[in-house]
């Protein structure tokens, strides 16, 4: 693998994914994300999310519903 394909080696680090970008990765639309947000709905690792452009990095875990 060169550095083309490997970002470490070229010096820079990938970007770390949002909740929303994760949501919007699983198949829900900007609508269906706005009305989980709007329901306080969304949880990352067991905390209530507020701000969508949060960083959910992978191996956090994402649930929809009421706690």
């Amino acid at each position: 693998m060169d550095s083309s394909q490997n970002p470490a080696a070229a010096g820079t680090t990938p970007a770390v994914p949002t909740v929303n970008d994760r949501m919007r990765a699983a198949g829900l639309s900007a609508e269906r994300i706005a009305v989980h947000a709007e329901a306080q709905a969304i949880w990352l690792d067991g905390e209530l999310i507020t701000d969508l452009d949060q960083p959910a990095p992978p191996g956090t875990r994402l649930v929809f519903g009421r706690h």
